[in-house]
């Protein structure tokens, strides 16, 4: 080879061993910013949601137990109505005139009884002499013992008159809402025909149907007669804490559920009968239990995950357990422990092992430090 080409070829090798360097990592990625917080250990209440239906605790239809035409209706449709107050008034004047026709009648029967008691006072003296037959004397007790009875039939008859009378005066059986009448004055109405209807509305009564398996926390709530139960409408404009009155005595075995009845006060008279409400029954009570903001979770389809700081603030995804909601957000069943740092802002940038900080903290430490009065005043 030639002594000149040699020389270059080296020399190529040696530049280009100068230039090829060893390729350098990637530069680290800057710590993340992520909030923590530990998670809350309180005692949860475990809860259960059930439709229910509002009902009147006395539904009374108002029936007449006299014939007669309306005189008057004396409520207004769907007033607060008292317990005996006037509803209708029947015309009473038929009744008025059969009890009178019944008190004479009495007068009539007390005058004949009057008479065969003195009969016989004259003649019990004759038959003891023998003036008159044992036979005669004996019909004239007789016509005494019948007087009297009809005297007692014609005082029950007056009693009967006195009672249809009393009957043409049409009250509420007991205080509630009226409903529309269904009569007006001067209709002919009679017995087994209904007028309104008068519901109480305070209290109410809700129902519902939890499942078999709450029976043991449904019996407790009954024995301790406390309002531990939280009725409300779908919006929660109106919630009312009733308490169990009533658990039935067997379970449906088609639907496995149990009829229960709720209480619940209502003053107001703003809910009425017929309406549908959320019913969130407390069914057990988790002593102790680890509680976390529910946007620190992370629902996946195969599991429920959140992120942690550990001790370097380096970040670890963890998966747990989750239980119900209650104390700060979600009961946290299996997973983390108290002593844990929860994410709640930041969680979308971290990977396993990622660097964290606390922007909090670090925009602390950089903040600059007042001057101190003592060196201010000492500065020439």
């Amino acid at each position: 080879m030639h002594p000149t080409k040699t020389a270059t070829t080296i020399a190529a090798f040696a530049l280009f061993a100068g230039c090829s360097r060893p390729p350098q990592a990637p530069p680290a990625p800057p710590p993340a910013p992520v909030v923590t917080v530990k998670p809350t250990v309180a005692d949860v209440g475990v809860f259960r949601d059930y439709p229910g239906i509002t009902k009147s605790v006395r539904t009374v239809d108002v029936i007449p137990r006299v014939s007669g035409y309306i005189d008057r209706q004396a409520f207004v449709d769907g007033e607060l109505v008292e317990d005996g107050e006037l509803l209708y008034q029947i015309d009473p004047r038929p009744y008025a005139v059969a009890v009178e026709k019944a008190q004479a009648e009495i007068g009539i029967v007390e005058a004949e009884l009057r008479n065969a008691t003195d009969r016989v006072a004259r003649n019990r003296p004759l038959v003891e002499v023998g003036a008159i037959s044992q036979q005669e004397f004996d019909q004239l007790l007789a016509d005494e013992r019948s007087a009297k009875a009809r005297l007692q039939a014609r005082r029950a008859a007056l009693d009967e008159a006195n009672l249809n009378l009393s009957f043409t005066r049409i009250e509420s059986p007991a205080r509630g809402k009226a409903s529309a009448t269904r009569v007006y004055p001067g209709t002919l109405v009679g017995p087994e025909q209904l007028l309104v209807t008068v519901r109480q509305m305070d209290p109410l009564w809700v129902e519902f149907s939890p499942a078999a398996i709450e029976l043991p926390a449904v019996r407790a709530l009954e024995a301790s007669g406390r309002s531990d139960t939280e009725v409300a409408l779908s919006d929660g404009r109106w919630r009312r804490m009733g308490k169990v009155v009533f658990v039935d005595n067997t379970v449906n075995p088609e639907t496995s559920t149990i009829r229960t009845r709720l209480e619940v006060p209502n003053p107001d008279l703003v809910m009425a009968p017929g309406a549908y409400l959320n019913v969130r029954l407390r069914v057990d009570e988790l002593k102790g239990a680890v509680t976390v903001p529910e946007k620190a979770i992370v629902y996946q389809t195969a599991a429920a995950t959140l992120w942690t700081v550990d001790g370097e603030r380096k970040a670890r995804q963890k998966v747990v357990k989750v239980g119900p909601h209650g104390g700060a957000g979600v009961v946290i069943l299996e997973g983390v422990g108290p002593e844990d740092e929860i994410v709640v802002e930041g969680a979308l940038k971290l990977y396993d092992g990622a660097q964290t900080f606390d922007p909090a903290a670090a925009a602390a430490a950089n903040a600059p430090k007042p001057a101190d009065p003592a060196q201010a005043q000492a500065t020439p």
